[in-house]
């Protein structure tokens, strides 16, 4: 049996996460914890309790049966909730897409609450319905998207869709030695890309024989290669080196590029995931 935690606090995000959670525990066993988390100094407790009610509701309609805990927290966010997700398989929150600015504002919540995370953390944008389109996994050079290939492959199974494989890659700069320059050319590298996303797929067909899979390999940042697929992608995974803003480092995170972009859900997981049960 799954368990979800689901951050919840009734707005337009947070309502397509709880949509979006209740789509995937009607594919799979589960027990789902919806949490409300509000500040010491918060002056409407009654309200926090009515969401999680209205959030109760809506899982138990559309999924009778489901196991929901319901738990009203006090402390900062997003590291009460973190904590409180600590031993989960997937935590689902909502994010509002576009606006960095103000998640910046916010200690950049949801990255934060990703990077911290030891298990995948799916953010949902508002407005989010189901499409039915394939699953997208972003492939990295090194073994940190070899969790995320795991986990979309877990996904596109439960969900009955195709996975989409996507390495993005960039010709290096020419190093120099001496008064000489040593340059690669466009065609070997292409090759070894190439071969990154080939040796990728035949790992992932070796367990999924029967997955249909395509592989794009696209000559631009990782980033911006993802970000041609939202539109035509059901979920975005991204694997993580736990970098950003936590290690003050706003630079290199593939995560912090895609996610106020992006069309639809995106699910971070880390290089070390928690146990999930195969399905």
């Amino acid at each position: 049996m799954e368990r979800l935690v689901l951050g919840y606090d009734g707005s337009p995000p947070a309502v397509s996460a709880l949509a979006w959670t209740a789509a995937r525990c009607a594919r799979l066993s589960a027990k789902v914890d919806v949490v409300n988390v509000v500040t010491p100094l918060s002056d409407d407790r009654a309200e926090g309790l009515q969401l999680l009610a209205d959030a109760e509701t809506f899982l138990r309609d559309r999924i009778p049966g489901l196991q929901v805990e319901l738990h009203r927290l006090e402390g900062p966010m997003p590291d009460t909730l973190g904590d409180f997700s600590q031993g989960a398989d997937l935590v689902v929150v909502g994010i509002n897409a576009g606006r960095p600015i103000r998640a910046a504002l916010a200690g950049w919540m949801p990255l934060r609450l990703a990077v911290d995370s030891s298990a995948p953390v799916c953010l949902v944008p508002p407005g989010w319905v189901e499409t039915g389109d394939p699953i997208t996994v972003g492939i990295a050079d090194d073994e940190s998207s070899d969790a995320a290939l795991e986990f979309a492959a877990r996904e596109a199974r439960l969900t009955g869709t195709s996975l989409r494989l996507v390495h993005g890659w960039l010709m290096p700069a020419p190093s120099a030695y001496g008064s000489g320059a040593l340059s690669l050319s466009p065609d070997s590298e292409i090759a070894r890309h190439r071969a990154v996303v080939d040796d990728a797929v035949e790992r992932l067909l070796e367990d999924h024989p029967t997955l249909p899979v395509q592989s794009e390999l696209v000559r631009d940042s990782r980033s911006a290669a993802l970000l041609q697929f939202t539109r035509e992608s059901s979920l975005i995974v991204i694997g993580t080196h736990r970098r950003g803003p936590l290690s003050g480092r706003l630079r290199g995170s593939v995560s912090q590029d895609i996610l106020w972009r992006a069309d639809c859900p995106v699910c971070i997981v880390p290089d070390i995931p928690a146990e999930v049960e195969s399905l």
